[in-house]
């Protein structure tokens, strides 16, 4: 056999110090695509809980129709800072907040492309196969044609709520 094994006496306790080929892993570059829904937010909260380590960088990629609307702007900006501080509470991650114009599914592989991450985190509505093919699926797009890793976040009922991340009423 050629992997080692370390064996101890019942009252020798396991330093993980001694272990040389236990390295600090790399910092890790991830995409996590996000918008205003319910269903965007439980695939962020659960990324950050289960997939992101502190020292990774995370992208938040936002895809907006155009960035000359200046509410739909404000709204995109809005949900960015919101997300950021969360991320960098929870994770201790490196965010790299980017709003993109056009078409989400293109607009995200593009960003795959430019950003090379281990992986694209992102949640899906849950639609039928019937209703993905006829109303069009952003996370269905990005299964077929994104270069990096999509990791599709499938909500459970009682997770994602059906709560707006951002709440637009001024107080």
């Amino acid at each position: 056999m050629s992997s080692r094994m370390q064996t101890l006496n019942e009252e020798q306790e396991y330093n993980w110090t001694q272990n040389d080929s236990l390295d600090r892993r790399p910092a890790r570059d991830i995409i996590i695509a996000v918008d205003h829904g319910p269903k965007s937010k439980h695939a962020f909260d659960w990324a950050l809980q289960h997939f992101c380590c502190a020292g990774d960088t995370v992208y938040l990629v936002h895809s907006v129709s155009s960035l000359k609307n200046n509410i739909v702007y404000e709204a995109s900006q809005t949900l960015m800072e919101k997300l950021s501080v969360q991320a960098l509470k929870v994770s201790r991650v490196k965010i790299v907040p980017r709003i993109v114009e056009g078409d989400a599914g293109k607009a995200i592989c593009k960003e795959a492309e430019k950003v090379k991450p281990i992986a694209v985190v992102m949640g899906t509505r849950g639609r039928s196969l019937m209703q993905s093919v006829l109303q069009g699926s952003v996370s269905e797009y990005c299964f077929h044609n994104c270069k990096a890793a999509p990791v599709i976040i499938v909500p459970g009922i009682v997770e994602a709520g059906e709560e707006s991340v951002v709440s637009f009423d001024k107080k």
